[in-house]
């Protein structure tokens, strides 16, 4: 394969990432959105940075309603694949509604066994 068809490929596939593990979280199917995250993930917003069981509890209290993304920009750096891109969404937490607008996001992959493990995630919606 040519570099530009592996980085199409690449880039398709850490879409299908964000796109899954954002369906999972409205599906509210948090077995199978645990199993994305590597133990060691960590997560920053704008109430500082935590670790997986942390934002697991977040995420179970968030209402994520309907979600657009764009823009997406995908590197990837030996087994670690790294994803901006831009969210809009529909989103409670706290029983607040979040800006709707679109907002920054930033994610780290890490492969491992033949499976795409999140190691970092950075969501920077402002408050």
């Amino acid at each position: 394969m040519g570099n530009q068809t592996v980085q199409n490929s690449i880039a398709t596939e850490a879409e299908e990432l964000e796109r899954l593990s954002i369906k999972l979280i409205q599906d509210k199917n948090w077995s199978a959105l645990e199993a994305m995250l590597d133990p060691a993930c960590q997560f920053v917003g704008m109430n500082g940075a935590c670790d997986r069981a942390s934002a697991m509890s977040l995420m179970k209290e968030m209402n994520l309603g309907p979600v657009k993304l764009k823009d997406f920009k995908v590197t990837q750096a030996g087994d670690n694949l790294i994803v901006s891109f831009w969210l809009a969404a529909l989103e409670f937490r706290d029983g607040k509604e979040l800006s709707p607008n679109y907002s920054p996001r930033l994610s780290i992959w890490k492969k491992v066994s033949n499976q795409w493990l999140c190691i970092a995630y950075a969501d920077l919606i402002a408050k």
